[in-house]
């Protein structure tokens, strides 16, 4: 692993766990065992560090969704994995949710990666919202609007308690509710 990508995983789980604003670059630096001024060199400064976090993260979700995101797919398929897969993600990314949330709720924090988060709820909801249509639901934009909320609504309960809380349960409830619904109607 290059001292670049060391310094970003250290400042992801960082980040996660005590927050931008209470997180130093010089803790990160010495958690990452490098010079601080490798980290200004490599992003400028603690903005820069956060906003290639957010890039890097907001990529693997672009790869994620991309095999069933296209015009072609079954609609109701398509609905169906991305329930699927952004209730995986959450926990296999961890980190990165934890982080992504916190900024959320943090406003001078968002305004540093506040664009670059809501640019990706805006491509998913989009998604949802073709693939709503395409099903022929009467409020495609407020079907979608609502699974995203579901979900998201899943995992901010799930990154609060990640030992007791049923996500593949409620993964898989909501995977059934979306088969059997008939959203046409």
């Amino acid at each position: 692993m290059t001292n670049k990508e060391i310094i970003l995983q250290t400042a992801l789980q960082l980040f996660g766990e005590q927050g931008y604003d209470r997180t130093p670059t010089s803790q990160i630096a010495k958690a990452a065992g490098v010079s601080e001024g490798l980290i200004f060199r490599h992003f400028g400064n603690k903005a820069g560090l956060l906003a290639a976090i957010i890039q890097e993260g907001l990529a693997h979700i672009a790869d994620t969704m991309q095999p069933y995101s296209s015009a072609s797919a079954d609609p109701r398929e398509a609905i169906l994995q991305h329930i699927e897969r952004a209730l995986t993600a959450i926990r296999a990314d961890e980190k990165f949710w934890r982080l992504a949330t916190k900024i959320r709720f943090q406003s001078e924090v968002s305004a540093v990666a506040g664009e670059q988060l809501g640019a990706v709820n805006q491509f998913v909801l989009k998604h949802l919202t073709d693939n709503f249509q395409r099903l022929g639901v009467e409020a495609p934009e407020e079907e979608a609007l609502l699974l995203f909320a579901l979900i998201d609504g899943v995992c901010l309960h799930w990154l609060q308690d990640t030992v007791r809380y049923p996500l593949n349960s409620m993964k898989n409830l909501l995977i059934k509710k979306y088969r059997i619904l008939d959203v046409g109607h």
